[in-house]
């Protein structure tokens, strides 16, 4: 958990750059993103994206896996001999 102190210095200085969006959300919606383990401060996210990560355990494979559904690759079979299709594990 961060103090007060820094949690209110991460929202003034890195307000701008809340960019998962791409949108700057009002002060009072962004939220501290940080490491679990080391508490190492990462940015400042909107309320959505700071839960989305954390939900997904703040873990880049499992968002890259979530990123490749979305985007309709997840199940996309590969052609390993005529008529023969693979799916990824």
């Amino acid at each position: 958990m961060l103090a007060g102190r820094h949690r209110d210095r991460a929202r003034r200085d890195d307000a701008p750059r809340a960019s998962v969006p791409r949108v700057r959300p009002a002060a009072s919606a962004v939220h501290v993103d940080h490491c679990r383990e080391t508490g190492r401060v990462r940015g400042v996210l909107c309320f959505n994206c700071n839960s989305a990560i954390g939900k997904l355990g703040d873990d880049p494979d499992t968002l890259r896996r979530a990123i490749s559904s979305l985007e309709g690759n997840a199940w996309k079979p590969t052609l390993v001999a005529p008529g023969v299709y693979q799916l990824p594990s």
